[in-house]
């Protein structure tokens, strides 16, 4: 299974084969099942390991390459509004938008503002959840912060912070999702 997960973990940046893995649903669906089974047992690093092997079978293969370390996690993207590059921070270094500069560090720092766990929906739901099922309440912190909003310190723009950073890293989908997609209305 780990095999079958690294390859359908690929599959948001190698597009040449999708048609084989839109072929038979019904195995990943199969291989969804399995690795949510797999959950309750996992803890630490393998805990993260295993949700993703979930996420890309359930069809969430951005959301499976994304590292969930949020001991000291750092996220790049663009604001949404003015193209300010940025760096997102959750960790132990604190949660917060930034400009890194080269010889400053980090300037123009903006706090995030977490979502509230009862109001996440879709992967920002099942994943809190999972990781809260498991006890591993910095997982389930850092969740709370990267489907929250963020604000840009160059324009002041807030946005939500998981949509567009899957919307600015994603093309398409490769799979049609099994767990209901993040919900964008926001």
């Amino acid at each position: 299974m780990d095999l079958a997960a690294l390859i359908v973990r690929t599959l948001h940046r190698y597009d040449e084969h999708d048609d084989l893995v839109r072929a038979d649903p019904q195995a990943l669906a199969v291989l969804h099942r399995l690795a949510q089974a797999r959950l309750p047992e996992c803890a630490g690093p393998e805990l993260v390991r295993r949700l993703q092997d979930a996420l890309a079978f359930a069809g969430y293969t951005f959301w499976a390459s994304v590292s969930l370390d949020f001991t000291d996690e750092h996220y790049h993207l663009h604001c949404p509004h003015c193209a300010a590059r940025l760096v997102i921070v959750i960790g132990g270094y604190g949660h917060y938008s930034a400009v890194r500069d080269h010889d400053d560090g980090d300037i123009h720092r903006v706090p995030l503002a977490p979502a509230i766990p009862e109001d996440l929906t879709g992967i920002g739901r099942w994943v809190h959840g999972v990781a809260t099922a498991a006890g591993d309440a910095t997982l389930a912190g850092g969740i709370t912060y990267l489907f929250g909003r963020a604000t840009c310190g160059m324009c002041g723009s807030r946005f939500d912070l998981a949509d567009w950073f899957e919307a600015e890293n994603t093309p398409g989908q490769p799979i049609d999702p099994i767990v209901p997609r993040t919900d964008r209305s926001a």
